[in-house]
């Protein structure tokens, strides 16, 4: 964290279609940036690709006030892409995330400066509640969070959003990270580095439908499986692990009960059933195989991604934190 008084905070927003509340939205937002950093700021808008005025309205922000940026994509590449652009873009001490819709309260901003200056690397806001969530994603966040953590070893905190802040130093280890296929605030927690939380009320949204509706949302959470955990790949390892272990077991007391036994039970399987023994074993042989193959594919699947050995947060040697 950066120990000067004075400092430059960068805000990044990504909008996708949103110039229909977005001038509300910088009203507000500026109102709190200026109470926290009036002359050190900077607010990088990153258009993902939109369709509608969203960029022509930064653009005319930006004649009024160069601190205001605009990072414009050259189509629809998602949110964490925009979102990441924008960290890499920003040349702040601190650099705050906000979606440009409205829902997390900007009056809360303060709250996460205040936590960064008093030694929070990272600040992140934990969503308590949100006006206007469907069934399905308040289900679907509940039951990713617990599979997610159970599957990966990681200890992703329940209903934690987007909207947070991270030092200089967490941007920078950051941009180190060469995933494609990524979620934001996953990457972010797997740096490591101080935290601190905010809970809050999420607004419902200024206007227009969500950009993320129900199959851009499962394509997140898988792509987030697949990029943090290499366990999907070894399930049909443990599986062909029971079939064959089940269809042995029954293959031996059919062999002890029928033929050396003479069918004492009067279990009467036929030809037919033990094929379908033998297939089911072979099956389990397969499907082990499989499993076997799933070892060598996440080694590639580890090496791949191309993350750093280690993160570091403070030099001891040089007695210089690393800013």
């Amino acid at each position: 964290m950066s120990e000067h008084k004075e400092f430059l905070l960068s805000v990044v927003v990504p909008v996708y279609n949103e110039s229909a509340g977005l001038l509300e939205f910088h009203k507000s937002l500026l109102k709190q940036i200026e109470k926290v950093a009036k002359n050190g700021y900077e607010i990088i808008y990153c258009d993902d690709g939109s369709s509608d005025e969203t960029a022509k309205i930064v653009r005319e922000l930006h004649k009024d006030n160069p601190k205001i940026k605009l990072i414009r994509l050259s189509r629809n590449f998602g949110k964490e892409s925009a979102l990441s652009a924008g960290i890499h873009a920003a040349t702040g001490d601190a650099i705050l995330m906000i979606d440009g819709d409205g829902q997390y309260p900007v009056e809360l901003i303060p709250d996460f400066i205040a936590k960064w200056q008093t030694g929070s690397d990272v600040v992140v806001g934990i969503r308590s509640s949100n006006k206007g969530e469907g069934w399905f994603k308040k289900i679907g966040s509940h039951y990713f969070y617990k599979l997610f953590n159970r599957l990966t070893g990681e200890k992703l905190i329940p209903r934690s959003t987007d909207f947070r802040l991270i030092d200089r130093n967490v941007q920078e280890a950051f941009i180190t990270l060469g995933e494609t296929d990524r979620m934001t605030r996953v990457l972010i927690d797997w740096l490591g580095f101080s935290r601190s939380f905010i809970d809050f009320e999420a607004n419902a949204r200024s206007s227009g439908p969500a950009g993320y509706n129900r199959r851009k949302l499962v394509k997140l959470a898988t792509h987030s499986f697949v990029s943090m955990t290499p366990v999907p790949l070894f399930l049909f390892g443990y599986l062909g692990v029971f079939i064959t272990a089940g269809a042995l077991l029954l293959g031996g007391s059919v062999l002890i009960e029928q033929i050396l036994l003479d069918d004492p039970w009067h279990w009467k399987f036929t030809g037919t059933a033990m094929i379908g023994i033998l297939l089911l074993f072979l099956v389990g042989i397969v499907l082990m195989a499989q499993g076997m193959l799933s070892l060598y594919i996440s080694h590639i699947h580890s090496q791949a991604k191309q993350r750093p050995l280690y993160v570091i947060d403070y030099e001891n040697s040089a007695g210089i934190r690393k800013v």
